[in-house]
């Protein structure tokens, strides 16, 4: 069990050479317990290390072991570590349907009475709401999971509910509130080196880190305490080694933007403004005067470099990155 512990200490540090190896001792030793719990933590948290080094299969193998340790999935989430790690995996994959058949089906509602013992759950619809467009509702689900998690004085929780209340406040076009919220959040992390908690929210956190490292002091309308730098630097260059640029780079002729895991060309912002306007791609190679192929070349590219897997994706991704 120390060793799982362990390794779910590393992982949120972001050491994840460290967090394996504590992770596949624990989940080795936790297989000869007959109470199961601690080897489902242990093959969850083993699941995101893999999913956090591109390893997305086997980080599905591992979800899938944990779940067979655990039998009842009608157990509450406190006591049960698999499902809602499980449906935020599937969300992490892109299957949004099965993410939302899981919330679905465990009765879960933005307008319900909360709890602690449900909380993994809820933050899971949080995240299903802000990838469904509907960060209202989102919002305000943040808002009470948050104040009673500050009432509770849980800080882990309120780590990570500031990061997705930053997220949902970019996402109903208040900036200086999602920046406000993610300078809480580092301010309660950087004490004790949560970095992954910020970097499993991918791109979209990688824009708001860089809009909030790139606000002058005397600008930011945040806080009581000033930022700490030092962790802001770790957060940055732990990004950078995951391919997602948080500070602008220029380059000749490009569009850089924090979040983008490269920049996009001159000819590729043109594409994209076509693929907003809801062009398909004949006429947008009409338009441009180039070839069917061509045109299709650089929707590949722009759907790569935003990390979308098709059009509307894309175009989303782009209004929140502020290329649209």
């Amino acid at each position: 069990m120390a060793h799982v512990g362990l390794a779910e200490v590393l992982y949120e540090r972001d050491e994840l050479d460290a967090a394996v190896r504590h992770a596949t001792a624990g989940v080795a030793l936790c297989r000869q317990l007959a109470y199961t719990p601690p080897l489902a933590a242990g093959l969850v948290t083993l699941a995101w290390i893999r999913q956090a080094q591109g390893d997305p299969r086997g980080a599905r193998d591992a979800i899938d072991q944990a779940e067979a340790a655990m039998p009842n999935p009608a157990m509450v989430d406190l006591l049960n570590p698999v499902p809602a790690p499980r449906a935020r995996l599937l969300l992490a994959h892109g299957d949004l349907a099965a993410a939302s058949r899981w919330a679905r089906r465990r009765g879960l509602d933005p307008r319900d009475r909360l709890d602690y013992p449900r909380e993994r759950g809820y933050l899971l619809l949080a995240r299903l709401l802000l990838a469904q467009h509907a960060p209202d509702q989102a919002l305000e689900l943040l808002d009470r999971l948050h104040a009673l998690a500050e009432g509770q004085g849980r800080a882990g929780s309120m780590i990570e509910l500031l990061t997705l209340r930053a997220l949902a406040r970019a996402a109903v076009g208040d900036h200086q509130g999602a920046l406000a919220a993610l300078a809480e959040a580092l301010r309660l992390a950087a004490p004790e080196g949560y970095l992954r908690v910020f970097l499993d929210e991918g791109a979209p956190m990688a824009a708001l880190l860089g809009k909030l490292a790139t606000t002058p002091a005397t600008a930011q309308p945040l806080a009581t305490a000033p930022l700490p730098r030092a962790h802001l630097d770790q957060l940055v260059q732990a990004f950078e080694r995951q391919g997602l640029a948080v500070l602008p780079r220029p380059r000749p002729g490009g569009a850089v933007v924090a979040g983008l895991v490269a920049p996009l060309s001159a000819r590729e912002l043109e594409v994209l403004q076509l693929l907003a306007a809801g062009k398909p791609n004949q006429a947008i190679a009409q338009e441009l005067v180039i070839t069917l192929s061509t045109v299709k070349r650089h929707v590949s590219h722009v759907l790569d470099k935003l990390g979308a897997t098709n059009r509307t994706q894309a175009v989303t991704r782009a209004r929140e990155l502020g290329l649209l």
